[in-house]
């Protein structure tokens, strides 16, 4: 009985409840967008996002901004360059600068319209004061890893 309440505690350690949450976050935004007829997952709306914020990046850039390695950019920014929502300009013989196209740009209000309707339903129960703590929380969190 002590060994099965050990192992309970290890599976509700911060990370294993951050990683779930993040999970179920993703899976179910990209049930929302997917059912709005939009084909851009969150992996790659993050990406195109920053984009629309900030044009003419470099894939390190991206990687950097999104918190991601820049192998996972590059395969990103391929499927996104094959659904003609960025492109690649050639700056030197190793770089690129991203710019997102006019049809990258058109999807974006309607990714956030549907973030909105999502926000709205998963934080429905959970009052400003509570989000502003958890927030407070999670940005504690990273300062001290860093």
């Amino acid at each position: 009985m002590f060994i099965f309440a050990a192992m309970k505690e290890r599976k509700q350690t911060l990370g294993f409840l951050l990683a779930r949450a993040s999970y179920a976050m993703a899976a179910s935004l990209n049930s929302l967008v997917k059912h709005e007829g939009i084909d851009l997952p969150h992996s790659q709306y993050i990406v195109l996002k920053v984009l629309y914020e900030k044009d003419g990046l470099s894939q390190q850039e991206l990687a950097t901004k999104v918190y991601k390695d820049v192998a996972a950019i590059k395969r990103t920014l391929d499927i996104l360059e094959n659904k003609g929502l960025v492109k690649r300009i050639p700056v030197t013989m190793r770089k690129n600068s991203i710019l997102i196209t006019d049809e990258g740009k058109k999807l974006i209000p309607q990714v956030l319209d549907c973030i909105k309707k999502w926000e709205d339903s998963i934080l429905s129960d959970i009052d400003d004061q509570e989000y502003e703590t958890f927030e407070n929380v999670l940005n504690t969190i990273y300062n001290n890893t860093q």
